[in-house]
């Protein structure tokens, strides 16, 4: 750890020197070698699978367990593509409505900007905001509260569960995929993995690297649901209703 990080950790020294205190032992100043596994499969899951098969896994997943729509466009052409999908949904296709006003909440991920131009995604019905993190928490959580679409920048998909990997950070704040009536994650094909084994240890190299860590990592698999009663699944319950993967053809 260097010295700027180990000045962020108040009374670090006394902490740790109080528990080895209390096992009655010295406090150990070198890492503790990790034991090797016995077992390794969760690392055989889907590992011999190209990018384009595990694409093939995560769409049939997500529209067939799941109950959300798997999309896949190019970066010339995402802008029409996340278009038609927020109108979508703003227009209340999946009530049967054809005509209501809407907002869409928008990343400020400099990747997905990036690749699209949210002017473009705006109509006269249709008000698209980008996250604006210079205008502090509650500016911003009130749009994402009245939103009907968030749209975010998904750092992985694993393919097995169909889930989505966001890592919060200021220009992508936790509401703009929890808040929003349907979330919309934009994905590269190159970033799919097979499954949280994977994901874990992307983590795992960014800490062993001295790298920064998220605060949050959000795993999303579809829209909200919940079988707690009765076994009975409801959708919705504890966040967005309806959930589309946009999958960017990048290989």
């Amino acid at each position: 750890m260097d010295q700027q990080a180990d000045q962020r950790i108040y009374n670090r020294d006394s902490f740790l020197n109080n528990i080895a205190e209390k096992l009655g032992r010295e406090r150990k100043t070198t890492p503790v070698e990790r034991p090797a596994l016995k077992y390794t499969c969760h690392h055989e899951v889907m590992a011999d699978k190209s990018q384009e098969e595990l694409k093939v896994e995560l769409i049939h997943y997500t529209e067939t367990a799941l109950g959300a729509r798997a999309i896949e466009t190019t970066k010339a052409e995402l802008n029409e593509t996340l278009k038609s999908v927020c109108l979508h949904y703003c227009n209340n296709e999946e009530e049967g409505e054809t005509d209501a006003e809407g907002e869409t909440i928008l990343s400020a991920d400099e990747r997905l900007l990036a690749m699209l131009d949210p002017s473009e995604l705006a109509t006269e019905k249709h008000t698209v905001h980008v996250w604006n993190q210079a205008a502090g928490y509650e500016p911003n959580i009130e749009i994402a509260e009245r939103a009907k679409v968030g749209v975010v920048f998904a750092e992985q998909a694993l393919a097995e569960s169909g889930t989505m990997v966001l890592y919060s950070n200021p220009a992508q704040g936790r509401a703009v995929s929890l808040l929003p009536e349907a979330s919309v994650f934009v994905v590269p094909q190159s970033a799919l993995v097979a499954r949280l084994t994977q994901a874990t240890a992307a983590l795992h190299e960014k800490a062993k690297n001295g790298e920064r860590i998220p605060s949050c990592v959000n795993f999303i698999s579809g829209p909200s649901s919940t079988a707690d009663i009765e076994l009975i699944k409801v959708v919705g319950v504890h966040g967005p209703v309806y959930a589309t993967y946009i999958i960017i053809n990048d290989m």
